[in-house]
């Protein structure tokens, strides 16, 4: 099945899709943050997502850029924490970023995930290699354009997007944190994959799971 386009209606389920999948994943997500942080990273994300899945059947016919940019604010709101902050920000940027697109193209696909790299990484402060959610949110660019210049459609773009940053989360596995309170707790952190990359990963996923699923 080719998809040439990325519909408001698509992406909606999709994104309903990633909501089940984060609250699937909540205790995998909070393990993994125990490691390195407070634990509460898969709880917060869950109970995000749940507040996104609850709005976005009332959003009724906004654009895929107004429907990120509403995911993005229902997450400042409802997970407030540092993950949650910035995927908020992801969302709300990229979102702006494709102001009146009618339906995402490939190119405009490859520009939500690069608007929300970027994003992240202004606010966040943070470069690849840190053992942070960028280390998954790079790669999962890097493949969205590179497939997108290569004339791939939407959802083989997101099956790449998704794949670049699973292997980028468990990259993280031999990195030492830097930021924050794993930056202190140091070499107890390695052995396992970063938690706030992992969840990117499975955000991805759940996106190209739903995208191919229509």
């Amino acid at each position: 099945m080719s998809v040439p386009e990325l519909t408001r209606h698509r992406l909606r389920a999709s994104l309903l899709l990633a909501c089940d999948r984060f609250a699937g994943s909540s205790e995998e997500l909070c393990a993994l943050d125990a490691a390195a942080g407070d634990g509460d990273l898969g709880a917060t994300l869950a109970t995000g997502f749940k507040a996104v899945a609850e709005k976005l059947p009332d959003l009724g016919e906004v654009s895929p850029g107004a429907m990120l940019v509403e995911v993005g604010n229902e997450l400042a709101r409802k997970a407030p924490s540092t993950i949650g902050t910035l995927l908020a920000w992801a969302h709300i940027m990229a979102g702006r970023e494709l102001e009146g697109v009618e339906a995402l193209s490939p190119a405009d696909v490859a520009t939500f995930f690069r608007s929300a790299q970027k994003a992240v990484s202004d606010r966040g402060k943070a470069k690849p290699g840190e053992r942070t959610v960028l280390d998954a949110m790079f790669p999962s660019a890097d493949a969205a354009e590179c497939a997108a210049s290569k004339g791939q459609d939407v959802i083989d773009i997101f099956r790449s997007a998704a794949a670049a940053a699973a292997s980028g989360a468990e990259e993280t596995t031999g990195m030492s944190p830097r930021h924050g309170r794993a930056g202190w707790i140091g070499e107890r952190a390695k052995g396992k994959p970063d938690a706030g990359a992992t969840a990117w990963a499975i955000y991805v996923s759940a996106l190209a799971d739903g995208v191919s699923l229509g």
